[in-house]
């Protein structure tokens, strides 16, 4: 019987598939390739400079700066609105202020604009209004005194100072800040001042930097505001309007609806990790967990509930977040030094399941709690008071108070509301209240909702219960018939039915019982004790497990054609952008299978998925970890031909063996002789050998091999693994080092603790910092456990066994709701078998240049069952016979097909590779509307553009001889001194580079515009020569009397489609002309009225009639043709394959006076970036010599379009539409 069989290899980028039916019986051509392609398209993340960011992160900064940018607008609206209603500023319509809010228009009024501007001269200036009005009362019946305090507020409004957020406080985060504000409030009372404007007066008269200071909102600002309005005597009422305008700072938006979801009530959200209910949860889970073994004990034993008690003391201490287990240790030994882990080597008294140095979480928000209610040693006596006290404690529980009381800390941003709510609500006095105000909350979220918290925690309080059973028992209520306490603070089981049910969970002996696991003999117990029937016990399926993770919902119907489906892989317990991406790419191309009938529900899956598909923070720790092996690799490089000479070139293998040969310390494991390196390199004298031979089961990873004796290798150790040789006790002395280095980098990893620390950026680095030390530790244990081992466990081969990645296991049961059976295959598996079966040479040639290398994969990955699995031990058995010249016979493994080696190796020839290319320019958004973080309902449409329209720097604008040029301003140790624009500069510049014989050391000198002035040359306007035809994005807001200097001039980023259209001219010879439209432009026609009126954005006819011949976008597919299209039509698969590109870019450009458009085009199956091949120029000829890339003028442009004369789909088939 015939198995149809899908091979999938996803990558970051990529999905090769290929399908293979699979027939056990037949003896040599046992796999059939039916069907096989490649599916490119656009990562999930952005990658510039090897540097990875995400593809939103740059577009929401930008839209942050506006949000600012306009909230400060509106700021300034509505205190000129205040100021001038008071006669303090000079009267502006309010339709000049509505125009400026609404239409960017700023009001030009000559009173208004007279009185922002400075002049030193007259000691006009806001920081001169600042010091006059905190030291002189002025007379305001004076309107032009009245204007001058006006300015001196109005400057107050344009930088307010920090204002820092009580629930962000952290010293992580405030250190720079704090710091900054601190050292200026010290240089004010330096000077003998007392306000910050005054300061800045002083700094400003003496020409010093005012700007890139940190100053306090409150402190400085606020301060200052006050005082000014005391001094000029203005009224209470016109005080708090401003301090409401200027200081009062907007509530931070709900974040509430991006929080995720609990696995275990998929409804609710993950609570905080600040609620006193999740810190008694996390400290539970950890003492119900330690074990201990004392001078009475002969084995590791949980703690006693005396124990308990004795140590939740430490982890009420309000001065530390966490601290090291040594200190439980401590307390339960009653000792300062006879205890240790229970793994070491040292005679202590008492021993412990946890190393010394584990970090241990404490509970700061209860213990600061604590202390505002004076409760000491009481995980629950600070809510016992606030019971008491507490006003609104009428008809509440306790659980409620709880919450009345975290809602307050966790959602009030300001110390004196707080302050005020602990003395009416709470009735504390000033101190304790002072204490409640300043409790500071962890601001991370954990993977539990409280709803599930208050389940499980009360058996790990109550019973001791370690977490996976409390977890089992939390949800019985809802499965079994019982009376509950629904108002107390902790429900749950009657005290009668909790003891029963628990008593099952340690009668349970698996040796005894035919059930596998303990949460089966309770499922049963608790089934025969409550009498439930079949539904009952099907009830019992909504219990919690420890290892619930969430679940797609099955596919159950089939389209109206007869076919399935897969649904949308989206799910809030992944936010992987990269591998979000590319689980919806593999769903277009599995859909389309299903639909053509290459395969149904019943074919089976074998899928590898790209280990770049992990996290940001894993991909970079990767990422730099294999920088890491890149640069050792370059220092053997180095080493190697220091001994042997530059003429030298290493071998993979030279390299191999001197990377293990470093890790070994340079002597044989086995034999303990020294090696050095002439020998190293004598493969009669010393051989790479696998630990775990691969007969048994091991694998040709680094962590598997090291540098052996050869006559050891081949006559004393064969086939054996390490603990079957007779020293193996010397061995493992030999690699003590190793050892002590696991044990180092374990420490290393235990230290790094990102608990509480709010900046990302830190709290990433940390991360990937943890990350890479967990990959170098992995790589010792895995090489220092096989020398460990006493036997090869069954499924040790790292190319069989499951994956245990996060992505992999949600793409094994996103695949699942269709699929019966789905396997994941590992990428050394792959490796293995493209060996085995003489790929491996083809596939390095493609793996870079042609993306048909993930089609090999697929076929590869798809003819990998386990009957491939079986021969592979006997395989390797046989080739380290032949290695070690005991068989003349090579070893030989069983090709999926006669002819397979051949076949793959042609297989470019006739791959059409599908490319997924989005258009962002006219994206429609839908969006939920919300409402104080909740959604009302409702939605909102529009439009919007998700590509970067314009390059980010601004080009000023200068006539030189009648003609304009375009400048910038650059760092003077940037630029070509011939290229700057004011002559006097340039000719300091030039004559400094003279002196000092370089731009480079004439910079370190300094360069001087006037050094007895002390005018230094920094920054110097330079022609920006690549621009010719820059885009005016908007217009400035104080109009020169030149034409070319009112608008904001910027570069040009990318070309959204170009227009070719085809005419004759009188003599009826052929004509073309083109239209290229930039994304700004196109962007602006698509949000303008013009399209409602059903306008094309390119013209059916040029302004000379002629016709709209193709619309071309980058992205798109073309098939290029030598005269007419015809001669496409009947191309057999082979030669078709030959002529399908892709633009990948458009442009223009000026010869001899004509306009020519350009357009760049690569070969489908390219896949080197286009800095490792040139573009070759000229008109397509069917007979050619091949070209990787292609560039043509519009007037030589002969194809069939993708969307226009053809569809290309997922899968890489091809349907003409005009033929």
């Amino acid at each position: 019987m015939k198995e149809r069989i899908l091979g999938i290899d996803t990558g970051t980028n990529s999905i090769g598939w290929a399908i293979v039916d699979y027939n056990s019986e037949a003896i040599d051509n046992k796999y059939t390739l039916i069907d096989k392609g490649v599916n490119i398209f656009q990562e999930g993340v952005k990658i510039e400079k090897g540097i990875e960011s995400s593809k939103a992160a740059e577009r929401t900064e930008h839209k942050h700066q506006r949000i600012g940018y306009w909230r400060r607008k509106i700021r300034k609206i509505r205190l000129l609105k205040l100021l001038i209603e008071n006669n303090l500023c000079p009267p502006l319509s309010t339709e000049s202020l509505r125009n400026w809010r609404s239409k960017k228009e700023y009001p030009l009024d000559d009173k208004f604009m007279e009185w922002q501007r400075t002049d030193d001269n007259e000691n006009k200036n806001p920081y001169y209004y600042r010091n006059l009005c905190l030291t002189e009362t002025l007379d305001l019946s004076d309107i032009n005194n009245r204007y001058k305090i006006g300015r001196a507020i109005y400057h107050l409004n344009q930088r307010r100072g920090f204002l820092s957020n009580r629930k962000e406080t952290s010293k992580e985060s405030d250190g720079a800040v704090k710091e900054g504000i601190n050292s200026i409030t010290k240089s004010i009372q330096d000077n003998g001042m007392e306000y910050l404007g005054q300061y800045f007066y002083m700094l400003y008269q003496n020409h010093k930097k005012i700007r890139a200071k940190y100053t306090s909102r409150i402190d400085h600002y606020e301060k200052e505001l006050l005082a000014i309005c005391k001094k000029q005597e203005l009224s209470e009422e016109l005080t708090n309007e401003l301090c409401k305008i200027i200081i009062t700072q907007r509530p931070l938006k709900s974040q509430k609806h991006n929080i995720g979801k609990c696995v275990f009530e998929p409804s609710k959200p993950r609570c905080p990790l600040s609620h006193p209910l999740y810190e008694q949860y996390r400290m539970y889970a950890f003492i119900n967990n330690i074990k201990m073994q004392g001078p009475k004990d002969s084995n590791l034993r949980f703690l006693t509930d005396e124990e308990k008690e004795a140590i939740i003391p430490l982890f009420l201490r309000k001065s530390k977040k966490d601290f090291k287990f040594e200190d439980i240790a401590k307390n339960l030994s009653a000792s300062k030094k006879n205890f240790c882990y229970y793994k070491d080597k040292s005679e202590c008294t008492y021993r412990f399941n946890y190393p010394m140095d584990t970090t241990v979480s404490t509970c700061p928000v209860i213990a600061q709690l604590s202390e505002a209610f004076e409760i000491k040693n009481d995980i629950d006596g600070w809510l016992d008071a606030a019971c008491e006290v507490y006003t609104l404690a009428s008809g509440k529980n306790r659980f409620e108070i709880m919450n009345d009381i975290w809602h307050v800390l966790f959602f009030f941003d300001d110390e004196n509301r707080l302050k005020k709510f602990a003395i009416d609500k709470l009735q504390m006095d000033e101190e304790h209240a002072s204490i409640f105000s300043k409790i500071h909350l962890p601001s991370d979220y954990a993977s539990l909702s409280l709803k599930a918290i208050r389940k499980i925690l009360p058996y790990m309080k109550q019973y001791g219960m370690i977490y996976s059973h409390a977890v089992f028992m939390a949800n019985l209520p809802v499965v079994i018939k019982c009376d509950i306490d629904k108002e107390a603070l902790l429900p749950m089981l009657p005290h009668n039915e909790a003891e029963d049910i628990i008593r099952a969970f340690y009668e349970y002996d698996p040796s005894m019982s035919a059930l596998k696991t303990q949460e089966e003999y309770v499922k049963k117990y608790i089934a025969y004790k409550y009498n439930l029937d079949n539904d009952g016990e099907k009830n019992l399926q909504k219990l919690y497990h420890p290892s619930m993770i969430e679940t797609f919902p099955k596919v159950r119907q089939r389209t109206e054609e007869g076919y399935y489906q897969l649904g949308s892989p989206r799910t809030s317990s992944m936010r992987n952008p990269m591998a979000m991406h590319s689980l919806f790419r593999l769903r277009h191309v599995i859909n389309t299978l299903l639909k053509e009938g290459k395969i149904d529900e019943d074919t089976t899956i074998r899928i590898e998925f790209a280990r770049e598909l992990n996290d940001f923070n894993k991909r970079t720790a990767i990422r730099q970890w294999q920088n890491g092996l890149e640069k050792s690799k370059k220092e053997a490089i180095e080493r190697i031909k220091e001994h042997f000479g530059n003429d030298y070139t290493p071998t993979s293998t030279d390299l191999l063996k001197y990377k293990l040969w470093d890790e070994q310390g340079h002597i044989c494991i086995y034999t303990g002789k020294k090696i050095g390196l002439k020998e190293l390199f004598n493969p009669n004298e010393y051989d790479i050998e696998h630990t775990i031979p691969r007969s048994v089961g091991g694998d040709s990873t680094d962590m598997n091999l090291t540098v052996c004796d050869s006559r050891y290798n081949r006559e004393i150790k064969k086939a054996q693994i390490p603990s079957q040789l007779s020293d193996h006790e010397n061995i493992l002395e030999r690699i003590n080092e190793w050892k002590i280095k696991i044990e180092k980098l374990n420490k290393d990893i235990r230290k790094i603790n990102t608990r509480g620390i709010s900046d990302k950026n830190t709290k990433d680095s940390m991360i990937q910092k943890r990350y890479r030390l967990i990959l170098e530790r992995n790589y010792w244990e895995g090489k220092y456990n096989r020398f460990k081992m006493t036997e090869v466990p069954e499924g040790f081969s790292r190319r069989q066994g499951i994956d245990i990645g996060v992505i992999s296991k949600y793409a094994r049961l996103y695949l699942k709701s269709l699929f019966r059976n789905v396997y994941i295959v590992k990428g050394i598996a792959t490796s293995d078998f493209r060996k085995i079966w003489g790929l491996q040479e083809e596939y390095e040639k493609k793996e870079r240049r042609n993306h048909c290398h993930h089609a090999i994969d697929a076929i590869t990955i798809a003819c990998i069952g386990k009957a491939e699995y079986d021969k592979l031990a006997q395989y390797y058995h046989d080739e380290e016979r032949h290695n070690w010249s005991m068989d003349s016979r090579k070893a030989t493994f069983p090709k999926p097909w006669i002819g397979f080696t051949e076949d793959i190796k042609h297989i470019d020839e006739t791959l059409l590779v599908s490319h997924y290319t989005i258009d962002n320019i006219n994206k429609r958004t839908r969006k939920k509307i919300r409402k104080n973080g909740k959604t009302t309902g409702g939605y909102m449409q529009g439009d919007t553009a998700r590509v970067s329209l314009h390059q980010d720097t601004y080009y000023g604008a200068i006539e030189r001889n009648g003609e304009v040029k375009y400048v910038i301003r650059k760092p003077i140790g940037d630029i070509d001194p011939k290229n700057i624009v004011d002559d006097a500069v340039r000719e300091k510049v030039i004559a400094a580079v003279s002196e000092y014989g370089s731009l480079k050391k004439a910079v370190e000198a300094g360069i001087w515009m006037n050094k007895d002035k002390g005018i230094k040359i920094n920054k110097v306007r330079i022609y920006a020569t690549q621009i010719k035809r820059p885009l005016n994005i908007r217009k400035q807001r104080d109009k020169s009397d030149k034409q070319y200097k009112r608008d904001f001039h910027v570069a040009n980023d990318s070309n959204y489609v170009m227009g070719i259209y085809i005419g004759t001219d009188k003599k009826g010879k052929e004509k073309r002309t083109f239209e290229l439209i930039n994304s700004l432009d196109a962007v602006r026609f698509y949000n303008s009225d013009v399209i409602k009126q059903k306008i094309d954005l390119l013209p059916h006819e040029d302004s000379n009639g002629y016709k709209l011949k193709w619309k071309l976008k980058t992205g798109t597919l073309v098939l290029l043709y030598e005269s007419i299209p015809d001669e496409i039509y009947d191309l057999d698969s082979n030669k078709l394959v030959k002529r399908l590109y892709k633009i990948t870019g458009m442009s223009s450009m000026v010869v001899s006076g004509c306009n020519y458009g350009v357009l760049s085009l690569v070969y489908h199956q390219e896949a080197r970036p286009s800095t490792e091949f040139s573009c070759k120029n000229g008109v397509y000829k069917s007979n050619e010599e091949f070209r990787p890339g292609i560039t043509l003028l519009h007037t030589q442009f002969k194809a069939l379009v993708q969307g226009q004369d053809f569809e290309i789909n997922d899968l890489g088939k091809i349907k003409f539409l005009r033929r």
